[in-house]
């Protein structure tokens, strides 16, 4: 039986992965004849001015700031239970229900952040209105290996605004963040294990569909929800989080520096920052006077690769995005199958 939704994705990507996946996802989607729309959160609001008027932090930012201060002038961060009890309803966002009434289905995405959203998403979700008609929504990720209880967080807060959540989806792709600690970074063989992922990716989209489906006709489908591993292994995952990654993060990972003979002083950097944390000094020449959440756009996208965060990421490579990827592996099959006709 074939069914028309009207189907919505809002989505925050820090390197281009969980933009990739909702594109994945709406593909899926279009085939069955849904009308799916994306939208990055960046294009439906100023995200780093909501987000600054009650800036959320997560711990290990908030712990950065105490144990390794980037200036004299901690940011007054929002603990993430605090914010949960904070919910004002912003009014930059009052158009919103109404707009998205008109849709079936809504889907929020983002990278998973120490088993959470990213803080500008955290902002935007609990700064929605209350949606009175009953839309269904659901959730997506992407990760590096384990999701946590990301998903009963998004539950809670979706629902806490009016929307009847269903489900989540979540796909490990590529490990885009161990980049920039890399001397090189092989963007053929990673655009090949990105398409061997994409694969997976599309085959637990169909079986959420499938589930998508159930809801609107009342018939029984088997639908896993987050794998039994990140069920399982969970919680001992989130305390070597806590303890380990974390340890790791704060004392050989987190700050900023510049390389300014390498810096063009284009302000990449400055544009691209989610948050609006980097500002410029008296030099023109980009700064971060507090920790972030890390979502290394700002290295990414720095044209002559002048910033870093430690010494262990000073002159690595860096993630150039999923689009980059696939055009690497695109122009090698290409050339391989001319070098292979008579």
């Amino acid at each position: 039986m074939t069914i028309m939704l009207n189907v919505l994705l809002v989505y925050f990507s820090g390197t281009g992965i969980t933009r990739y996946y909702a594109s994945l996802i709406c593909e899926e989607m279009n085939k069955r004849g849904y009308n799916c729309d994306t939208y990055d959160l960046e294009e439906l609001t100023d995200i780093s001015t909501l987000w600054q008027k009650r800036p959320v932090a997560l711990n290990y930012t908030i712990k950065a700031e105490v144990e390794r201060p980037l200036s004299n002038y901690p940011w007054p961060y929002m603990k993430l239970e605090n914010a949960l009890l904070d919910r004002i309803e912003s009014p930059i966002l009052d158009d919103v229900v109404q707009y998205w009434s008109s849709y079936d289905l809504i889907g929020f995405g983002s990278p998973v952040y120490s088993f959470r959203p990213a803080p500008v998403m955290i902002r935007f979700l609990l700064d929605l209105p209350y949606f009175n008609k009953a839309v269904r929504t659901f959730s997506f990720a992407t990760h590096d290996g384990a999701q946590g209880d990301y998903e009963a967080f998004m539950k809670n807060v979706l629902t806490a605004k009016g929307l009847k959540y269903i489900g989540h989806i979540g796909q490990s792709f590529i490990y885009s963040a161990t980049a920039i600690m890399r001397e090189k970074f092989d963007h053929v063989k990673t655009g090949r294990l990105l398409l061997r992922k994409s694969e997976n990716a599309r085959r637990d989209i169909n079986i959420f569909l499938e589930y998508v489906h159930s809801q609107y006709f009342g018939i029984p489908y088997w639908y896993k929800g987050t794998n039994l591993i990140d069920k399982i292994f969970g919680i001992p995952y989130r305390l070597f989080y806590s303890y380990g990654i974390d340890l790791i993060l704060n004392h050989f990972l987190f700050g900023y520096g510049i390389h300014k003979e390498d810096c063009i002083q284009c302000m990449t950097c400055v544009n691209q920052c989610p948050q609006g944390l980097i500002e410029v000094d008296k030099e023109d020449y980009p700064i971060r006077y507090y920790h972030c959440m890390y979502c290394l756009r700002c290295l990414n996208w720095c044209p002559t690769n002048a910033l870093y965060f430690s010494k262990l990421t000073s002159r690595k490579a860096r993630f150039p995005g999923p689009e980059v990827l696939l055009e690497a592996v695109s122009q090698i099959d290409y050339e391989t199958s001319k070098k292979s006709k008579p």
